[in-house]
């Protein structure tokens, strides 16, 4: 062949295939960019764990779980009567810890950016938990550890090959089983999605440091249903039991008489019903023949003896840590209600055109960071939206965007402990301290005021004695409201409920993260603590399914709800509470 023709037979080809790789770079890149679709409508395949993903397991089987002593004593005392009696519960979504096992179907819907046309989130929807489940798929950073916390939890994802990786934290106290084994709010929940056309496989991962020894794997099924539809659930609290809102069912330690039914009915040995991680393994199962299974039921009477039932115990033993105030953070809650944690007890501070309404002043030692994040949120409002007209300003950027210093106006006390007033002389004497008149300075109820009475200053100037107390007029437009806790944690504990944002803070009262640090010697009772509890669920309404709503600022611990105060006040009127703190 001619060599000419043959090199131009030889630039044609590599032309032709160049031509033909364009695409397929184009295809790599996008490939790259859009992971697999796992959109649609799924139903649940229900072949396995009959018993446990449909009616429920029997009381005390814990087969298949890795629990300590502290799981088994909550799950002991557990009366399913409690989802009755209790309208907070009666609405409870199934969190990330249990979901997959339940019957729900399920729809997966793309959150897409509109510019970008990139994938932000997945939408999941179960039938019996309405409201969307959002998995972030954006990069976004994790909440603060003082952010409210849901049943869904925070979920962020990331593509590891075909299969979605999704990281839930943030949750409530939850189940891992329905017969009353609990999840806390310390949970981490890893989950793997694949889809295996027309299949969708779910394996998840519960990792709690509070009643797990090890990380706990379960699966689930899903088969793609292009005809199903999700109907709406409008899930409606009922009080069935007249006279029963408060009342808390369930059995005290070793008189629960349904323990050992599982453990009978399947004629197993009741150390292998009881769970545990060492029964999950293969070894366990020589030690298991060897036992005979009970010949009747019977109220087991257990022991609780590893260190998940200690923990109260062996952390007073430890040397005391003087605390540290490095770590100050501003969270807003609702409206103009913003709260400033570690600072000593958390902080309230309502912002606006009147000034800065603020609820307890925190530790001494914390003051100067204190102020620094109040004058860091007064300066990150968004300016007042001109009127209609000419602005009268030569520069109207810089007459709206020149912020003053925030007035002080009022300091509220919830109750008289260090952590909590500590700074009411630091942030009085401040220049950002600006009273109106000679009005209140600084406010508390009667008897928190008498134990400060030997302070130098920072002593409340005005008092209240009445069970609730309405501040003389709005501030930052809304009415502000102090409710006397009586025999709480002391005589003196106020909650301050701001009306329009609909805010509580609650003191010491509620803590989210710690038990009640009841004083006896200054008034305090666990029935006086419980009475509390209950005022604030009283006062508060949830959005939808039992969360949202009215928020609340704990003493200490993360911005909540009434569920989470409904779940502290249940706990607390229990057996595990009433043992600890009375």
């Amino acid at each position: 062949m001619n060599p000419v023709h043959r090199s131009r037979i030889t630039v044609g080809l590599i032309f032709l295939a160049a031509l033909a790789s364009r695409p397929v770079f184009a295809q790599a890149t996008f490939a790259q960019e859009s992971p697999v679709d796992l959109t649609g409508t799924w139903r649940w395949i229900n072949q396995e764990d009959e018993r446990d993903r449909a009616p429920g397991a029997y009381p005390g089987d814990y087969r298949g779980l890795p629990l300590n002593d502290a799981a088994r004593m909550r799950a002991d005392t557990y009366d399913e009567e409690w989802n009755s009696t209790s309208p907070l519960m009666q609405c409870r979504s199934r969190g990330p810890t249990y979901q997959p096992k339940a019957l729900d179907a399920m729809r997966i819907d793309k959150e897409v950016d509109p510019i970008t046309r990139k994938l932000v989130a997945y939408r999941v929807s179960y039938w019996k938990t309405p409201g969307d489940r959002m998995i972030w798929l954006d990069g976004r950073e994790r909440p603060s550890p003082y952010a409210k916390h849901s049943w869904d939890g925070f979920s962020t994802g990331t593509f590891q090959g075909d299969t979605l990786e999704i990281t839930t934290t943030h949750l409530k106290d939850s189940f891992i089983r329905r017969n009353g084994v609990p999840s806390s709010f310390r949970a981490t929940v890893i989950e793997q999605v694949s889809l295996e056309e027309p299949y969708l496989e779910w394996t998840f991962t519960v990792i709690d440091p509070d009643y797990l020894t090890e990380p706990l794997v379960r699966s689930a099924t899903y088969i793609r249903d292009t005809t199903q539809q999700l109907p709406a659930y409008p899930c409606q609290p009922e009080e069935y039991q007249p006279g029963s809102k408060y009342r808390m069912p369930h059995y005290l330690l070793g008189e629960n008489p349904y323990l050992t039914e599982s453990a009978v009915k399947y004629k197993m040995p009741l150390e292998g019903a009881r769970g545990g991680a060492e029964t999950m393994y293969p070894e366990w199962h020589a030690i298991g023949e060897k036992l005979a299974p009970p010949a009747a039921q019977f109220a087991l009477k257990p022991s609780y003896n590893d260190a998940s039932t200690h923990i109260a115990e062996r952390a007073g033993a430890q040397p005391k840590r003087l605390p540290t105030y490095e770590n100050i953070e501003a969270l807003h809650v609702a409206g103009n209600v913003y709260m400033i944690a570690g600072a000593g007890g958390n902080i309230a501070v309502s912002i606006g055109g009147d000034g800065v309404v603020m609820v307890d002043s925190g530790a001494a030692p914390a003051s100067a960071r204190l102020l620094a994040a109040i004058r860091q949120i007064g300066q990150t409002l968004r300016p007042a939206e001109l009127p209609d007209s000419a602005s009268r300003f030569s520069d109207t950027w810089q007459a709206t965007h020149a912020f003053s210093e925030p007035a002080i106006r009022i300091i509220i006390n919830t109750n008289d402990n260090p952590d909590h007033v500590g700074g009411n002389a630091n942030v009085q004497n401040s220049s950002m301290f600006h009273p109106i008149g000679s009005g209140q300075a600084i406010f508390a109820h009667e008897k928190a005021q008498s134990r400060m009475l030997e302070a130098a200053s920072g002593v409340p100037d005005a008092t209240y004695i009445s069970d609730k107390y309405t501040l003389y007029r709005f501030f930052n437009n809304q009415a502000i409201q102090l409710f006397h806790m009586p025999n709480a944690i002391t005589d003196g504990d106020s909650a301050v409920f701001f009306r329009r944002s609909d805010v509580i803070v609650a003191g010491d009262v509620y803590n989210s993260d710690v038990y009640p640090p009841i004083d006896v010697d200054r008034g305090g009772s666990i029935d006086g603590e419980i009475e509390a509890l209950n005022k604030l669920v009283d006062l508060s309404v949830t959005e939808f399914m039992s969360q949202g709503g009215t928020m609340i600022i704990p003493g200490h611990g993360w911005i909540s709800d009434a569920s989470d105060v409904g779940y502290y006040r249940t706990w607390c009127d229990g057996e595990v509470c009433r043992g600890r703190v009375s």
